[in-house]
């Protein structure tokens, strides 16, 4: 009896906010959780991105992880105080859009979607030569295309049947790859390399041996994009507030605690990995540099049961970026901040799941992956690094807003998660330390196609903005319900789900 009392408060919290509710409330606290550990995918994004930071900086690359890690604490923290105090869909474009205004609040939205469209993107591409390479398929341009289109249409599938069912999925490969194989694995590394191999001292983790010439200070930095590519994520559970039971209360302690969770794996499988190197010079010859460690660590067994923890960790990052790129770009639509609003807004009356933003972020992440393999194969490197530009560029933008808002009194309600006297110390560390990610990620040489991408990406959003929102935001026709009421001075009731959304905006 309990439950469906909560369950019709938070049907009148959300009518409150201005919104029906549309979609499925039948996540519980596991599946929230779940949730944020798939869209960082620790195991699959270290599997990836191992060798890379090992080759910039040597094995003292270990180093940067607990660095990035007290940076993305702080930044979780601020989220989760908003996620307790505005539980909705779309988590940072409606954050932003009632701390200031649905004008800003579109330019969060939109670095959102570049994080998450490209960010499930990147993970089906990194999973696709993996899988194909296990089963014994070519690794031709096509052949990869053509699992990766499988995937991603598998993973359509299951957001498509409902979040009841791709939750349950999420949370069997989210316990079995990202917590209990990857927790066994890690303590085996441990393990073998202090105690039965002994190949190197825990002094070799101070180590910059083999890091090319030039300044270590820079290079250091550049390793530290595993910590600043792989944390990322965390506030998927939010995205989904709206068909989470309880959402105040479970998604900021979700955001949370699967960011600490994900620091502590992902910090120790590094610390074992690099401590089991035997010959660095070999590792970082060997065609795949992670798997010729493991294979010298664990043997072929060991190895290829790490590689299939890591391929069920892409799988279930893709699967759980996906239904948070929907989520956010079904929110956007549904207060009509996008093109095709009507269509994208739609939401399914069977399974609850916004079909129409679920067919167009499909569509988008194969108009990429063929593009990238085809035309531009340079683009698809570019588009999966820009990612992260937009994940750090939302963190930056919500974080800026709040602390304006707090300023100006705007900070309006409870929130569950309540950071105290604290609040502004960490929000303005948590601001410093996003705009200094974002300048990693696009002031260096190496940065720069990245950077001018996502430029690109915003050029997009500031014309579609100039050529019709704001018009339509300042007439009332678009942007959160309370600001389209004081556009038109008059209340603005809760949407019809059945109506259709206006064209325009």
């Amino acid at each position: 009896m309990s439950s469906q009392v909560d369950g019709r408060d938070e049907e009148r919290e959300l009518r409150s906010f201005g919104y029906e509710q549309q979609l499925s409330r039948s996540m519980g606290v596991f599946s929230s959780l779940s949730i944020s550990i798939s869209c960082m995918c620790i195991t699959a994004g270290i599997f990836t991105v191992y060798a890379y930071a090992l080759s910039t900086a040597g094995p003292a690359f270990v180093w940067t992880w607990p660095i990035v890690a007290a940076g993305q604490i702080l930044v979780a923290l601020v989220l989760a105080e908003l996620a307790g105090r505005l539980p909705l869909s779309g988590y940072a474009f409606q954050w932003t859009s009632r701390l200031a205004s649905s004008h800003y609040g579109w330019f969060v939205g939109w670095a959102g979607l570049m994080a998450f469209i490209p960010g499930f993107t990147g993970l089906n591409l990194g999973l696709a030569p993996i899988l194909s390479e296990r089963l014994g398929l070519s690794l031709s341009k096509t052949s990869i295309l053509v699992v990766v289109v499988l995937l991603t249409l598998s993973q359509f599938l299951i957001n498509l049947a409902g979040v009841r069912i791709a939750s349950r999925i999420n949370n069997v490969a989210a316990f079995t790859a990202e917590l209990a194989a990857s927790i066994v694995l890690t303590l085996i590394l441990l393990v073998v390399g202090l105690f039965i191999n002994r190949e190197n001292s825990l002094g070799f983790l101070t180590s910059s041996e083999g890091v090319p010439t030039g300044g270590f200070l820079s290079a250091f930095l550049l390793s530290g994009l595993l910590g600043i590519w792989v944390l990322t994520g965390f506030e998927g559970a939010a995205d989904l507030a709206e068909e989470t039971k309880m959402a105040r209360r479970r998604v900021p302690r979700s955001v949370v605690v699967s960011l600490l969770i994900s620091i502590v794996i992902g910090f120790l499988m590094i610390v074992g990995l690099t401590i089991n190197i035997s010959d660095l010079g070999a590792t970082l010859a060997a065609p795949v540099p992670i798997t010729h460690l493991l294979e010298d660590a664990l043997g072929s067994t060991g190895a290829l049961v790490f590689e299939w923890v890591a391929m069920i960790a892409l799988f279930a990052g893709g699967l759980a970026n996906m239904a948070a790129a929907s989520r956010l770009m079904f929110s956007l639509s549904r207060d009509r901040m996008l093109p095709g609003s009507r269509q994208l807004a739609q939401v399914s009356p069977t399974t609850h799941t916004p079909t129409g933003s679920l067919v167009t972020v499909t569509a988008i992440s194969l108009l990429l992956v063929t593009v990238g393999t085809y035309i531009a194969t340079e683009a698809m490197t570019l588009i999966v690094g820009m990612a992260s530009v937009g994940y750090y560029a939302v963190y930056a933008l919500t974080i800026a807003a709040v602390i304006w808002a707090a300023r100006n009194g705007r900070l309006a309600g409870q929130t569950t998660f309540d950071l105290g006297r604290a609040a502004v110390p960490v929000r303005w560390a948590a601001l410093v330390w996003s705009i200094f990610v974002v300048g990693v990620l696009t002031v260096p040489d190496v940065n720069h196609k990245t950077a001018l991408m996502a430029g690109g990406f915003f050029l997009l959003a500031a014309v579609w903005y100039a050529a019709r929102l704001r018009g339509a935001i300042e007439r009332g026709e678009a942007g959160v319900p309370v600001q389209r009421a004081a556009a038109t001075a008059e209340p603005v009731a809760p949407p019809d789900p059945a109506a259709p959304v206006p064209e325009q905006a």
